[in-house]
């Protein structure tokens, strides 16, 4: 019963709720025992690490902070050539701090590294064929260790700023709504939509999915022709993201939370109480085969030849059908969820549960007649869901057994939920089978292909299995950052490097800090693109950015000059304008230019 109050897990799960801080579950003693393994170089390098750490770390992540996890995470989940690679990372990190006058030299002959993690390049092309390009490029490098690097063909830069630009142009093109591959509603369009230029230049409302709850697998009939390209293109959407967390690439890809709750296996509380639920089983099942094993060695005496003579005619007898087994995310995702990613929806099966829930509360009520339950069954009704006019019973709304997609971009118009759903109207008496069947569609069997090949192309980088070490919020930390950018004047002048020619007191620099605390949202956004390179900010604001942002005074610049920058290394080439409404101007306009030149 997926839109009942709670199920019957849940009210086991009450015992194990507790009103504490995350931090009180922490152990200390576990964390240390973790990072002592983590710096064992022979037992890291040849992935010998103790079964323990990787048990602890995915099923009881609560007991680890989350930098430690992702200190785990990052030099185990990608393989022994990078774990190798940030072994003498870290050494030398080490040894940098610790070196003096007196000590060391750098030229050390003692000091060598084994090897150094591969970068390769591509290039590729801007304009429609990117998104083709795109996936050849990920297809080819999804098996491999090495660290890709990209370049836009007949533009000179090279380096850290094109390649997160091909990463924030390839995330702007997953998210076009004509692709069909996520939730979106015609008849009910988003306070998000809006004219935005997230990579590809201004675009009008619609042309992006653009939903407050993120972005979310669309159900398609699991035997439709259309699904194969949905399908691939999921296939190339795991691939990416996969390829995103092993490079350290953030990207902005405003991805719901269900969906990072399919990527990380679930919650803590659902997984540790799938872990409770399956150690009472065992232990039933112990008992129980116990049980069996004593019957069948009480009974064995009394065994005869007939027995034996059905047991033979049985091995003739064909085994019934299997069902169908269930996904892999089965369970994961709640109503909660549903009213999340399909709210409109939701809302409305949920009327219709609810009168379903009362007629049932009617009819089991003894203290009734027969001639008071009927008058109570015929009260039932729901809100007319034109907003206006008569209430209606569930049979006047002429639903069939059916699912009805919410925009017209996914190419088909019904798909049964039953055998024989067109023709089976929706009564008071089957409206909970229908709710069920609807809900399982939407976030089940209607998206299983799509999930299953998301996550075959995610195993291609590396297992997904290895991100149930963290929660989806965490997850949405490490591959997208701080998606909604924020800062004051404190920030800017705490977290940025005046230099050449500005100060942290020089007039030009306080209106550049007071033009940035002026943006809004899209602004910031477009401002972190053209800087970095990525529209969104590390976990911790500008605090976490490296390198910082540098601002030089731009030598020979007028106001009518522009500001310029190397987005590698986050350092931006600022005319010290005449006023804030000039460097604002010419700030925003900067921004909107695309590409990679000499100047």
């Amino acid at each position: 019963d997926p839109c009942s109050p709670r199920t019957l897990q849940e009210e086991g799960d009450e015992q194990f709720q507790f009103n504490f801080p995350p931090d009180e579950f922490t152990s200390k003693k576990i964390t240390t025992k973790i990072l002592q393994q983590i710096e064992e170089p022979l037992a890291l390098a040849s992935g010998a690490l103790p079964d323990w750490c990787e048990q602890i770390t995915s099923k009881c992540p609560f007991l680890i902070p989350f930098e430690t996890r992702q200190l785990y995470f990052t030099c185990t989940a990608f393989g022994a050539s990078r774990a190798i690679v940030w072994l003498q990372n870290r050494r030398e990190a080490t040894v940098e701090r610790t070196r003096t006058a007196s000590t060391v030299r750098r030229d050390d002959p003692g000091e060598f590294r084994v090897g150094r993690l591969k970068h390769e390049r591509v290039k590729v092309p801007r304009g429609e064929s990117l998104m083709e390009w795109a996936e050849n490029v990920m297809q080819i490098h999804a098996d491999r260790k090495s660290v890709l690097e990209v370049e836009f063909l007949g533009e000179e830069g090279t380096g850290l700023g094109p390649t997160l630009e091909f990463y924030a142009l390839v995330a702007a093109e997953f998210q076009r709504t004509e692709l069909g591959a996520w939730l979106c509603d015609d008849d009910f369009p988003d306070d998000e939509s809006r004219q935005v230029d997230i990579g590809g230049g201004l675009k009008p409302p619609g042309y992006y999915v653009q939903r407050s709850c993120g972005l979310f697998t669309a159900p398609f009939p699991q035997d439709s022709d259309e699904l194969e390209r949905i399908t691939k293109l999921f296939h190339f959407l795991g691939i990416f993201l996969a390829k995103c967390i092993q490079d350290n690439r953030l990207v902005d890809l405003p991805i719901s939370k269900p969906f990072f709750k399919l990527m990380c296996m679930g919650d803590i509380k659902s997984n540790m109480s799938k872990l409770i639920y399956e150690s009472r089983g065992d232990r039933d099942l112990h008992c129980t085969e116990s049980q069996s094993e004593a019957s069948t060695e009480e009974g064995h005496d009394s065994l005869s030849v007939g027995s034996f003579e059905e047991d033979s005619k049985s091995e003739f007898i064909l085994d019934p059908p299997k069902p169908k087994p269930p996904a892999w995310f089965n369970g994961i995702l709640t109503w909660e969820d549903f009213e999340l990613v399909n709210p409109h929806r939701a809302r409305f099966l949920k009327e219709i549960k609810d009168l379903a829930i009362k007629r049932r509360q009617i009819l089991s009520n003894k203290g009734f007649s027969e001639d008071e339950k009927n008058t109570k069954l015929q009260e039932l009704m729901m809100k007319n869901p034109s907003g206006s006019g008569p209430p209606l019973s569930i049979e006047d709304l002429g639903l069939n057994f059916q699912f009805c997609p919410s925009s017209r971009v996914y190419g088909f118009t019904a798909v049964d939920l039953k055998p024989g759903g067109e023709d089976e109207l929706v009564t008071m008496d089957n409206a909970e089978e229908y709710v069920d069947l609807m809900f399982d569609f939407c976030m089940h069997t209607g998206i299983q292909k799509q999930m299953d090949a998301f996550r075959d192309g995610f195993n291609r980088v590396f297992p997904m299995e290895k991100l149930s070490s963290f929660s989806h919020e965490e997850v949405q930390m490490i591959l997208c950052g701080n998606q909604s950018p924020s800062w004051e004047a404190e920030d800017i002048i705490n977290y940025t490097e005046p230099k050449l020619g500005y100060t942290r007191d020089s007039p030009g620099f306080l209106r550049f800090v007071r033009v940035l605390c002026g943006m809004s949202s899209d602004e910031r956004k477009a401002f972190l693109q053209f800087t970095t390179g990525c529209s969104t900010l590390p976990p911790g604001g500008l605090a976490n950015l490296h390198p910082r942002l540098t601002v030089v005074r731009k030598v020979d610049a007028t106001d009518a000059s522009y500001p310029s920058v190397n987005t590698c290394v986050h350092y931006l080439k600022l005319p010290e304008y005449s006023s804030e409404e000039i460097m604002r101007e010419r700030l925003l306009a900067a921004t909107m230019e695309k590409g990679f030149h000499l100047n």
